[in-house]
């Protein structure tokens, strides 16, 4: 991003940050990671004296792991991280319904993997010891704040019972689904709960260890799910049925019964039981005044699609930059408003995959289960059928791309999918120069990049073009075709997907930090958009700028 000189935070009571975070949760502390990178003086509170020591979320997409790289921690996520599964749902003559696979995208990464929370939680908390400008507060529970125009003012009592004060300029609640920033701030969630509720078992079995990756149970007898996880941990679900308790359950006995089908359950360790109602809420809005929300404080989902914790990744990987480009006055405030904009279709798009998912994997009805196995069962024969149920369930996921928000829309009346701006640029490994293979985010750095494909930005882009760019801290950075000979300060797209990324729509693009195309940099068309772009960060509407907002 900008390079700049940053001040620690101290450590005293009463501290001044320029972002102060409510929770130390994966949405809290990756924000807190990345904002570490950026520069940005934070304080990260908690009122839990660690992290969760019990497996709760358990799937993390290709975009998080993106957002693992950006934060410089990827290497230490995926050491215990079974990266890439595949699914499959059964009915209840176990006959396979859809069978899809999650492995490899173009974005660097599979499209679904599993990890185990507490794990996850240690690296990132260890991450933020990077930073001597991140102040990271274990056993400090907030209690209220207060906002003006110039920043916000939080309290709260530590764990051994001394008050304490914050200064900050920006205040972001990631304190989860009941978070009482929202409550404090009057903010309703729109939308609605299931009325089935669900056990949820994480599990130690060796026996199990190299069956089946994921398989959803669609049995109308006990609609449940399964998945596993690095080395013999796995995740279990099971729907409680008309006239069962939570505690008939979460009986041992129960449990046990439950899992004899699959597994033998007396070599079976339970890490953890509990009972869970989904949800499918949405803030009414993600900010007020100097306060966002994020994560499960501004939205809750169903399961099903694996998007909980990953949509809050998102919401983390989407305000980092902004923030960082607020605080140092590189941006408008008004910038951050953006943040909804650009979040919310999203989130609406994956709670509506999971109610689909969920619509397939819960009816307890034989009428509907038998319903939906004979419209699976046509599907089948017809050819490319499976392709058809896969795009029309998946699509949300499959190609990340922006409908508004903080970029140009690409001029001329191209055809939506060859429009590159607000579309996430792919991620190949590429050969640098020295004739080392790299993943490309390596090379694009953690900021702004300038990318030209056979198109050289430095020497292509007009002198005040290139200023501005090189002004928000963007690398220049110059690829090759395959079968190009490198030389210095060029990558080479061994792979040709950057070149499929690219296709004919133009050579030169500005690519954002979070990976998103900001605009299309055709030299004759260059000033116009970067100006426009400029604009959108300013908070001013301009003709060019009206089109993204």
């Amino acid at each position: 991003m900008i390079p700049r000189t940053v001040e620690t935070i101290g450590s005293g009571s009463a501290a001044r940050a320029e972002v102060a975070i409510v929770g130390a949760g994966p949405v809290g502390m990756t924000l807190a990671n990345l904002l570490g990178v950026y520069g940005v003086r934070t304080v990260l509170l908690e009122r839990n004296a660690t992290t969760v020591a019990e497996p709760r979320a358990v799937a993390i997409d290709a975009e998080s792991l993106r957002t693992m790289q950006a934060a410089g921690l990827y290497e230490e996520v995926a050491a215990d991280t079974l990266l890439g599964f595949h699914v499959d749902y059964v009915n209840g003559r176990g006959r396979t319904l859809l069978s899809i696979d999650l492995g490899p995208t173009p974005y660097g990464h599979a499209q679904q993997n599993s990890f185990d929370q507490p794990i996850f939680e240690r690296a990132l908390r260890l991450g933020l010891e990077r930073f001597p400008h991140v102040d990271v507060r274990f056993g400090h529970a907030v209690e209220g704040f207060s906002q003006d125009a110039s920043g916000v003012s939080v309290r709260g009592t530590s764990s051994d019972g001394r008050p304490f004060s914050i200064e900050a300029e920006y205040l972001i609640a990631c304190d989860g689904g009941r978070s009482a920033m929202r409550q404090q701030l009057g903010i309703g969630m729109s939308g609605a709960t299931a009325p089935e509720k669900w056990l949820v078992i994480d599990t130690i079995d060796a026996h199990l260890a190299g069956a089946f990756d994921c398989r959803f149970f669609c049995d109308p007898r006990r609609p449940a799910m399964s998945i596993r996880k690095r080395g013999t941990k796995r995740r279990w679900e099971w729907m409680l049925m008309p006239g069962e308790s939570e505690e008939d359950l979460l009986d041992d006995g129960m449990i046990a019964r439950l899992l004899a089908p699959h597994t033998r359950p007396e070599q079976v360790k339970l890490e953890r039981k509990c009972v869970y109602t989904f949800h499918s809420l949405v803030a009414d809005r993600y900010r007020e005044g100097r306060v966002l929300l994020a994560g499960d404080a501004a939205h809750m989902m169903p399961p099903f699609a694996g998007q909980g914790m990953n949509g809050g990744i998102r919401d983390a990987r989407d305000l980092a930059w902004k923030l960082a480009l607020v605080v140092v006055g590189a941006a408008d405030q008004a910038l951050l408003d953006s943040y909804e904009v650009e979040r919310r279709s999203h989130v609406k798009a994956a709670t509506a995959l999971a109610n689909r998912l969920g619509d397939l994997i819960q009816p307890t009805s034989r009428v509907r289960a038998a319903l939906r196995d004979a419209v699976f069962a046509v599907l089948g024969v017809v050819r490319g059928g499976q392709q058809v149920i896969e795009r029309s369930l998946m699509r949300s996921l499959r190609a990340p791309r922006m409908r508004r928000g903080v970029f140009v829309p690409s001029e001329g009346g191209r055809d939506e999918a060859s429009r590159l701006a607000g579309q996430m640029i792919f991620q190949p490994q590429v050969r640098t120069s020295g004739g080392e293979t790299v993943p490309l985010d390596d090379v694009l750095g953690p900021g702004f990049a300038v990318v030209g494909y056979d198109a050289d930005p430095a020497k292509t882009l007009d002198v005040g073009t290139l200023a501005y760019w090189r002004g928000l801290g963007a690398r220049l950075v110059h690829v090759l075709p395959r079968g190009a000979k490198a030389t210095d300060g060029t990558i080479i797209d061994e792979t040709g997907h950057l070149a499929e990324w690219f296709g004919k729509a133009c050579s030169i693009v500005a690519v954002r930090p979070d990976r998103f195309c900001a605009a299309e940099l055709e030299p004759r068309a260059a000033v116009e958009a970067t100006a426009a772009f400029e604009s959108l960060l300013r908070g001013v509407v301009t003709a060019s700028a009206r089109r993204a907002a």
